[in-house]
C-alpha cells in the first residue's frame, strides 16, 4: 500500500510542479524575447528565439529537477547533479534545435504548441532533452539498481508525451504533466523494486 501512495505522490507532485514551472518559464520566455526589443507579435531573430527557449527550458528543468531531488533523497543520497543534468538536457536540446532551425530558416517560436497545429517538432525537442538528461541521470542510480537504464526510456517518453498531449488542446498540457509523472514514477518504483528483489536473492 505504501508503494502505491508513494507512486501517487510522485505523479501528482510532478503534475503541479511541471504546470507551475511551465507557466513561470513562459514568463521568462516573454521577458527574454522583449529584451531584444520584440513583442510577442514579432517573430524575432533566430538568436532571440533560441535564447528565449533555452531560458524557458532552464526554468522548467530547474523546477522539475528540484522536486525530483526532494522526492529521491528519501530512497538514496542524491546530489544536485541530478538537477543540473535536467538543465543540461534542456539547454543542449534547445541549442541544437536552434542551430538546426536556423539552417532550415525556421523560427523556433513558430513550432511551439501555441503557434503550430503540428506538435511533433516541439515534442521531439522535449523528448531529446529527456534523452540527454536521462543518460546523465541514470548514472546517479547506485550500481545495484540493475534496471536503471529504463530511466532513460521513461525520461524520453515522459517529456515527449508532455507536449504530444496538447493535440487534445492546450489545456491538455495538464494531462501531459500527469502522464510524465505517471510514466517516470512507474519506471522509478519498478527500478526500486528490482533492487529490493536482487537484495532478497542475495
Amino acid at each position: 500500500m505504501k508503494k502505491y501512495k508513494d507512486y501517487a505522490k510522485w505523479t501528482l507532485h510532478h503534475t503541479w510542479a511541471i504546470l507551475v514551472s511551465y507557466i513561470i518559464s513562459m514568463v521568462v520566455l516573454i521577458i527574454i524575447h522583449g529584451s531584444f526589443g520584440f513583442s510577442m507579435k514579432d517573430d524575432g531573430t533566430y538568436l532571440s528565439n533560441t535564447l528565449m527557449h533555452i531560458g524557458s527550458g532552464f526554468i522548467l528543468a530547474l523546477g522539475t529537477g528540484i522536486l525530483q531531488k526532494k522526492l529521491l533523497k528519501k530512497y538514496f543520497p542524491i546530489s544536485y547533479f541530478w538537477v543540473l543534468s535536467l538543465i543540461i538536457g534542456f539547454v543542449l536540446a534547445e541549442l541544437l534545435a536552434g542551430i538546426v532551425l536556423w539552417k532550415l530558416e525556421i523560427y523556433r517560436g513558430l513550432i511551439n504548441i501555441f503557434n503550430n497545429t503540428n506538435h511533433f517538432p516541439e515534442a521531439s525537442i522535449f523528448a531529446f532533452a529527456g534523452l540527454i538528461s536521462g543518460i546523465l541521470q541514470f548514472r546517479l542510480f547506485k550500481p545495484f539498481y540493475k534496471k536503471r537504464f529504463y530511466w532513460i526510456v521513461s525520461s524520453t517518453l515522459g517529456w515527449g508525451l508532455l507536449i504530444l498531449s496538447t493535440y487534445l488542446g492546450l489545456f491538455a498540457f495538464l494531462l501531459g504533466a500527469l502522464l510524465y509523472g505517471a510514466v517516470t514514477g512507474l519506471v522509478f518504483y519498478w527500478i526500486l523494486e528490482s533492487k529490493n528483489q536482487n537484495e532478497n536473492v542475495t
